[in-house]
């Protein structure tokens, strides 16, 4: 089982990815997630139909997943933005 993790609102993401595994301040970033470069990864959530059922047809939907991927003085990471780039597409229409 993986290690439970904080959870935060989306809109306090620039302030939470200037802080590393390690729980201190990142060197060489300021939060700036926009000048960060844009990734899309692309998975699929897949259901049976009937589980009980031979033969059943499974279903897949496709779930779009966005990242950014930063530098500081060590090197670079990554961060997963898929509900704050959600958000920001909201606050502009």
């Amino acid at each position: 089982m993986a290690p439970p993790i904080a959870t935060f609102p989306a809109s306090d993401l620039p302030i939470t990815s200037q802080t590393n595994l390690k729980g201190t301040k990142r060197k060489g970033f300021d939060g700036d997630l926009k000048a960060c470069a844009l990734l899309e990864m692309l998975q699929y959530d897949c259901r049976i139909e009937e589980p009980g059922t031979r033969n059943s047809p499974v279903r897949c939907w496709p779930v779009e997943r966005l990242f950014r991927r930063c530098r500081d003085q060590e090197g670079s990471f990554m961060v997963e933005t898929t509900a704050w780039e959600r958000g920001e597409k909201g606050k502009k229409d």
